[in-house]
């Protein structure tokens, strides 16, 4: 019989303070409704709370994942999504179009409140007192164990065999690219699975080998480890529908979290230089995100007019289908990012048949392949060229589809199907 799974819930119950989800979010999305469906054993929620470590069972877990994608819009229809209307309103050249204020518009008080009130209040039980014998105790969310005080109640439960997914070692890598609480975070991440790990989930197998190396020093045991590339959301499965409104609207799409990172200022400036060239026949470039460490100074300077803002468009709470929906119509997804441990939006790219320009890092090209075009991200005028390809060059655009038509992302049933092979051999 399989073992009981106890699976973090910290992310998914935080998950009202945004108004939708980032990459990691589709991702914890992903594990939820496989594990509380389908894992053949029980599977419990764990969260860490004022008044200690929580349990809770199977069907107030799935009424809490039923409620955070009501909120994210996850499951509606994109036709009826106003923020992606507007955006698609915007991107057509009405600058005066506003979105109606629904329920993703509320603060985020209002929005927890709504959470607790679909899924019903309760204190649940406690881990250390009822979380099952010899159970495996799940995060891939990087949340809940970025604190030392909640991974306590694993030293009282020595039985219980903690997995961690690390997506990445970024903040030891690169501290110039991420702010001081991610590097302290991500100090004490590693502490705890020094600590705590009976097994470790990566994304690539570049991240696989920078987290051993960094984690080698601190671990005195041996840690089981499997490096499984993620699998693209099923919502990015589905045949795009064409926006005829944009049908003769060129733009492209960056998307992520808005921060020194991503490298968003060059690509800000490749546009200042297009529409010197290009005036009002440039193309538009569709920023996806939310501001994160120093985000919001980056967007101040389209505010500012320091960069074109006729021709850069910020939009923010769009639900996965209206990623998808955008996505699908774009010229290429841009992606010229200084750091990743995996680039889930160029496995979403690709499966909507859209050309993806990457900066060249050992992730990206593990993901993408032969089929993403790889460019330094530091060389301005290696983008300019690149984006003008796309724009003039027909024949080159039509070879990225052919290739790209090819593609086979790894589903949920695939990676799932790896991941539970993985769960069930922690000895």
């Amino acid at each position: 019989m399989s073992r009981t799974i106890i699976y973090d819930c910290v992310r998914l119950f935080l998950g009202s303070w945004v108004q939708a989800p980032r990459g990691v979010d589709r991702i914890e999305l992903l594990y939820a409704r496989y594990l509380f469906e389908h894992w053949p054993g029980d599977c419990l929620g764990l969260l860490a709370t004022p008044w200690g470590t929580r349990i809770y069972d199977r069907n107030r877990a799935l009424r809490l994942l039923q409620a955070i994608e009501s909120l994210w819009r996850e499951t509606s229809d994109p036709q009826a999504d106003e923020k992606l209307r507007h955006t698609i309103r915007r991107l057509a050249g009405d600058a005066a179009s506003t979105p109606r204020a629904r329920h993703g518009g509320a603060g985020p008080i209002v929005r927890q409140v709504e959470l607790l009130r679909t899924t019903g209040w309760t204190f649940g039980r406690s881990a250390v007192e009822h979380a099952a014998q010899d159970g495996i105790y799940l995060n891939v969310g990087q949340l809940g164990w970025a604190a030392p005080w909640t991974s306590r109640w694993l030293r009282q439960r020595r039985d219980i065999r903690a997995v961690y997914m690390l997506h990445d070692v970024i903040p030891l890598l690169h501290p110039d690219l991420v702010s001081g609480g991610g590097r302290l975070s991500q100090r004490w991440m590693f502490a705890t699975v020094a600590r705590h790990a009976a097994g470790l989930i990566t994304t690539t197998d570049v991240a696989a080998d920078a987290v051993m190396r960094a984690l080698q020093p601190l671990i005195k045991r041996e840690v089981a480890t499997k490096a499984i590339h993620l699998p693209v959301a099923p919502v990015f499965l589905n045949k795009p529908i064409p926006e005829d409104i944009l049908s003769d609207v060129p733009y492209f799409v960056v998307c992520g979290a808005i921060e020194p990172r991503k490298n968003h200022r060059l690509l800000f400036r490749v546009w200042r230089r297009l529409v010197a060239e290009r005036g009002a026949g440039a193309p538009r470039l569709l920023v996806v995100g939310t501001p994160a460490h120093k985000g919001e100074a980056i967007l101040a300077e389209l505010a500012n007019g320091e960069f074109p803002r006729s021709h850069i468009l910020s939009v923010r709470g769009l639900s996965s289908p209206g990623v998808r929906r955008l996505m699908a119509g774009a010229r290429a997804l841009l992606m010229p990012s200084f750091a990743e441990g995996f680039g889930l939006p160029i496995i979403e790219a690709l499966s909507v048949g859209t050309p993806v320009l990457a900066s060249d890092l050992p992730a990206h090209r593990e993901v993408g392949g032969e089929l993403a075009c790889y460019l330094d991200p530091a060389d301005e005028a290696a983008w300019l060229e690149a984006v003008r390809a796309i724009l003039d060059a027909p024949v080159h655009v039509a070879d990225l589809r052919r290739r790209i038509a090819g593609y086979r992302p790894l589903t949920s049933a695939g990676y799932f199907s790896r991941v539970g092979a993985f769960l069930e051999a922690i000895p």
